[in-house]
Order: C-alpha cells, then structure tokens, then sequence
C-alpha cells in the first residue's frame, strides 16, 4: 500500500517494565537440594526411614493403627547446587497423637513393647505407569506430653504435567503436576536443563533490542532465535556469541509478533511483547497492502478484485472510492464497504484475503482500507488512472535513445582500440627497441597461472621485436647444458646485443632470496669453521636457473655494477606480499630497479631497450613515440589477459588463467609505489667476501 511510512514513537511503551518483571517473578516453587533425604520426620519421631515396593503384598499390615488427620500436596524442585534441577512432588503427612500416642487399636500381638516402629503406608498412582507403594517407619520419643501433632515429608521425583494421586489410610488426593512451560515461565532458566533462555524487550526509539537475561546464559550453548509472526515463522538465527541483545528494526514490529529462543534440546522460551498494543499496530500499517485489478467475477462477469496483504491477521475494512482533483479527498462509493473475513490464506510467509466489487473499471476509481484500532486510513490505491504528464513518455523514450548512443559510442571505441596496433607504424616501434635480447626468469613456483603469465609476456615482447630467451621455451637446452650453464650463454648474448635479465619477483622468488642470503651467512660461518680445522656439510648445487642468477646478482654488486645486467618486475595480478605488507626487500635484491606491470610498461620498456646515442632531436622524439606505442601495446595485452588485477587471485576461478576483459586505455596508476631500490649493500658483510659463483 502506498502508505507513507512512519514510527510511532511509544510502539513500546508499555514494555518497560518487561525485563524487569521477568527478573523478579522467577522463585515460585521451593527448592530443595538433592543431597537431602527423601523422607524426613518432624520433632518428636525418631528412626525414619523409607521402604519402597511395587505391590501393597510386599508390606507387612500393621499392627495398629496410625491417626492420619491430614494429606497435603505440593510442587518442588530438586536440585544440585541449584542446578540441574528435576520436578518432585512433596507428601506432607500430618499425625494426630494424645496422652496414649499416635497409634491407636494397637493389636494384641503388638504388645507395651516401645521398640516396635509404627509405620503408614503412601500409595502412588500415576495413569500410564505401574502403581507404587511406600512405607514409611518411624517411632514415637518417650518424651511427648499431651497432645501433639507430627510431620512426615516425603518427596518424589515426577514428571512434569502428569496427574497424580495419593494415598494414605483412608485419605487420598489428586493433584495434575504444572507443565515444564508454567515452570519455565515461573523458574530462572539454567536451573532447569529442559527450558529455554529468558527473553526480555526494550523500547530504544527507532528499534526495538531482544535481551537476554544474563542470569539465564549458559556458559559454552549455542542459543538459537527466530521471529514469527501469527505462526508463521522468519529464518532461524544464532544468538550472536559474547552479546546479551540483538536489534531489531523497527519496520518488523507488528501486534502479532513474537520472539522464540532455544538452547539445542531445550524448550522454546516464547514472548509476545506487542499483543494488543495500539502503537504497534499503527506501526505495521506500512507492511499491509492493497490492490484493485480488473478481473472476471464468480458469476461469469467483468468486476474488480481485490486483495489485502498483511503480516499478521487484522481485522479490517476494504472499499470504493472515487478520486477527486490532484490533492483532493477521495470519496466512498456508497454501498461498497466490505469487512475482512476472519479466516485468512497464508501464502509466500503472509497473509492474504480477496474479495471482489461487482462493477467495471473506472480513471477515477480507487480502493481504500482501515484498520480497526488504527486512526488514520491507508493511502488510496488508484490502479486505473491516467497520467496527465503525458509528455512524460517522450522525455522516457528521449533518455534512452541518448543512453543507447552513449553505450554505442563506448562499444565503438572497444572495437576501434582493436585496431589500433594495426595502423601503428611497426619500424618505429621496433627501431626503438632494436633487436634488445630479454631473458626471463622465475622460480619453480606452486601458482599454476604464473607459467602461462610468462609465456604471455614473452610472447607480446617478441611481437614488440625483442630478442626473448625464457627457461619454459629451453627444456632441451637446460637438460643437455644444466641452469648454470644456460645462463651464462645467455649473460654472453645479453653482452653482444644489449638488454636485460628479468626475475620475475613472487612470493616464490621473494623467499627465495632470503633462505638464499641466509644460507650464505651459514656457508661463510661453516667456511671459517673449517679454516679452524673443523668440518661443515657442504653447500647445494643450483638445481634451477632463478637459484644460479642470485650468485650473478651478486657478483655485480661487488664489482661495482649493481642493476647493469639484471632487473626486477612484478605483476599486479599476483603481488609479490600479502595487502597491507609492508617488508623490505630481500637485501639481495636491494640495488636492483622495480618495475610493476601492466601499470610501468613505459619505464620497464624503456630500460629494456637501454640508452642510445641519438643524434637529432626528431630522432629522441620519433624513439619516445615508440616506445610510448609500445608501452601502450604491452599493458593493453597483459590487461587483456589479466582482466584487472584481482582476477586471478578470485577462488575457483582456473580456465587456464586466461579471462577475457576490458582493456586499458593507456598508463593506469600502479597498485603500490613503484620499489626503485637504492644502490646499497645487499648486505653488509658481503663487500668483503669473495665472488661466489654458481
């Protein structure tokens, strides 16, 4: 319904004292701890104890006659430590004695012996078990004078909401035994094992917060919640762990909700706070909705329909109105008013009723609907009015044609950039790298998608026209050379045609390096061991490329050539740290320049390709331009294959690592700062060891 939606500022009002009332009202049965005995005697007895047999047979009769003059029963709780508590049913027996004490007709065969025990018989009968019998012994104390009045209690464990009787003599009772939800409602939880957590509400303004009273947690048990309205039931939840509330917006508040939680085993504890409260029933009015659709009658005729939709069942009213001028009242059609029936349908968790108005559609017809104890009416709904903006549809239809122009304007531009490496001139952008020889290298790695990364850039390079060497593309060259070899054909290359050595820096190569420095500073210890005269096990043979160009890397740096041969690059999709690491640098690597692709194509490129010798300014600028083209080129396809930095690292994503995506215009910020490593030691106490080779 197109009631505009409000909150009534006191929905809970008259719940204040709910929680408080809940705190106070728990205690209502005695109780007792189990430790004590079954059967107690009053003062005056002596040597009580119980017997306890199936049939009235297994008994003696008595030899006289005990003057009961009263049978009272009672509800208990037994208890351990007043917990783990367990229903028990209290016998209060009370003995009539004189001058000649409380037996009379004593029989002949009873005799003045005083050490004989008197004793009655308690018969308990529970339907759906067996009966049970029980005598109780006692003597009379020697010491009573006149006449006086005794004791006997004895209680038994029942169960909770069976009907009972006792007997004893010729007195009997009968007593139903209060259900485990009356005991509940009236004992703090965590005595009984069987009943749920409390629940209490507070009024907070806007929302509504479900307590728990903290007395009633159990240390350790889940608690489950849920709300249900009118029985139908929301979503069950946990009880969020380590809090004693949950808000609850105020939007569910209606009259016929309810809150219910449980322990796992344990009764529902159920709570009603808003049952005939006025303010929250104007509160649920923007949940109850109404519609108007022209539809064929029962009677074979065009009428109306109407349905109402509503969180809990209401009594209401539903009829016609005619709407008047924009603004204007909307007034009844005579005869239309219609009572919602007090049967509704529940459908999709709501309830729903239809009812219909035997008359045609109208502009100007509309249905309206009040609430009873409600003051105000719900918004007319008025289905079959004309708009008067009619020029509203051209407005409509102009927005989308520019929307449509606009999404073929940028579809255009993707396929245009398509293109563009086509129309580049390919003689600028390989004069500006000439033939430069790359040689790429990475650490055996567990990330499958690192491989065909590598392949990808070295493939896009050689497109740029450079000379690439990678250890995927020369299994049969490191099988019949081995790395160390390999490398330095490759280090002989790079010295004829100019170019680098690219370490593709990951989290593989990042720890590589420093159990590669560290096992350094081990060999160097173990070697000044020996020159003492003492043995140390010998060092590793490389057994992969990345593993031989560390000792390479190094070398450089002692003989004053830090960065010349090698530098670093790293890929946006798979950084080399965790977010929000911040690490220093292997000290191996320290030195050596940081390039991050795609976002530094320009600058790896350009380092790539090294410095020459131009000798007309039209010749800078016609190499800056291509290397710009090129730089351009190369983060569009590493995009393209990438699609953004944050696909590859998604779960459950694998296609061969290849995803399919929108490619980058141009140069794009990096993920993080650019790791240009100042020319500083790898390591302090490197600059006076030797050269350490592969």
């Amino acid at each position: 319904m197109g009631l505009t939606r409000r909150w009534v500022p006191h929905v809970v009002s008259l719940l204040l004292s709910l929680c408080f009332w809940l705190f106070v009202s728990a205690g209502a049965l005695e109780i007792f701890d189990q430790d004590t005995p079954e059967f107690t005697c009053s003062k005056g007895l002596t040597d009580c104890h119980v017997d306890q047999a199936p049939f009235s047979d297994d008994f003696p009769d008595p030899y006289s006659k005990v003057d009961v003059t009263q049978l009272q029963l009672e509800s208990v709780l037994c208890c351990s430590n007043k917990q783990n508590c367990s229903l028990c049913l209290q016998v209060t027996i009370t003995l009539q004695a004189d001058e000649m004490g409380i037996v009379t007709d004593v029989s002949e065969e009873s005799g003045d012996d005083g050490e004989k025990e008197d004793f009655v018989k308690v018969h308990f009968s529970v339907p759906g078990t067996l009966d049970c019998w029980k005598i109780l012994y006692f003597k009379q104390s020697n010491t009573t004078v006149g006449k006086s009045t005794y004791k006997l209690l004895l209680r038994e464990k029942v169960q909770f909401g069976s009907p009972v009787m006792v007997s004893v003599d010729s007195k009997s009772q009968n007593m139903t035994l209060p259900s485990l939800k009356n005991v509940c409602d009236e004992e703090p939880n965590g005595t009984i094992k069987e009943c749920g957590p409390r629940l209490c509400v507070k009024d907070q303004g806007r929302n509504v917060k479900l307590q728990l009273v903290k007395a009633d947690v159990r240390q350790g048990d889940a608690i489950t919640w849920q709300m249900v309205w009118d029985k139908i039931p929301a979503e069950q939840r946990e009880w969020p762990k380590e809090k004693d509330e949950v808000v609850i917006p105020s939007d569910f508040v209606a009259p016929c909700l309810c809150f219910q939680a449980w322990w796992k085993g344990s009764l529902r504890t159920q709570i009603c706070p808003f049952k005939n409260n006025e303010g929250a029933l104007e509160n649920m009015q923007h949940s109850v909705s109404a519609t108007l659709v022209e539809s064929q009658l029962r009677n074979g005729g065009i009428g109306l329909i109407w349905n109402v939709s509503a969180p809990c069942i209401l009594e209401a009213e539903v009829w016609l109105c005619k709407k008047g001028q924009v603004g204007g009242q909307c007034e009844e059609v005579m005869g239309s008013r219609q009572r919602l029936q007090a049967k509704w349908d529940e459908r999709s968790n709501r309830y729903l009723q239809t009812g219909e108005f035997d008359v045609p559609s109208h502009p100007l017809l509309c249905v309206q609907m009040k609430i009873n104890g409600t003051k105000s009416l719900l918004e007319p709904q008025c289905p079959f009015a004309t708009s008067r903006l009619r020029w509203s549809v051209v407005l409509i239809i102009g927005l989308l044609l520019v929307c449509l122009a606009i999404l073929g304007a940028y579809l255009i531009q993707g396929i245009l950039q398509g293109y563009v490496w086509k129309w580049l001139k390919d003689e600028d952008v390989k004069g500006a790298v000439g033939g430069v020889h790359v040689v790429l290298l990475y650490p055996p790695d567990d990330n499958p998608c690192l491989p065909e990364l590598l392949c990808h850039l070295g493939s896009s390079l050689q497109s740029l026209g450079f000379s690439v060497s990678l250890d995927l593309w020369s299994h049969a060259e490191l099988s019949m050379l081995g790395p160390v070899p390999w490398l330095h054909s490759q280090l002989d290359q790079l010295q004829r045609q100019g170019g680098k050595v690219v370490l593709v820096l990951t989290q593989a190569s990042w720890t590589k390096a420093e159990e590669w420095g560290a096992q350094r500073s081990e060999r160097k210890r173990h070697v000044k061991e020996e020159e003492a005269g003492r043995d140390y096990p010998g060092s590793s043979r490389c057994a992969d490329v990345f593993s031989a160009s560390l000792s390479c890397v190094l070398a450089d740096y002692l003989q004053g050539r830090a960065g010349e041969r090698f530098m670093l690059v790293q890929f946006e999709s798979l950084p080399p740290e965790p977010p929000g690491s911040f690490r220093p640098l292997p000290e191996l690597f320290r030195g050596l320049h940081v390039y991050s692709l795609p976002s530094q194509s320009l600058g790896f490129l350009t380092e790539l390709a090294g410095a020459r010798q131009v000798a007309t300014a039209s010749a800078r600028r016609k190499r800056a331009g291509g290397l710009r083209m090129a730089s351009r080129a190369l983060a569009q396809r590493l995009s393209a294959f990438t699609t953004g930095s944050n696909v590859l690292r998604l779960v459950g994503v694998h296609q061969s690592c290849v995803a399919v995506g929108g490619e980058d215009s141009g140069e794009t910020v990096p993920l993080q700062p650019s790791l240009i490593t100042p020319p500083s030691s790898p390591d302090t106490d490197l600059q006076g060891s030797e050269m350490e080779w592969a």
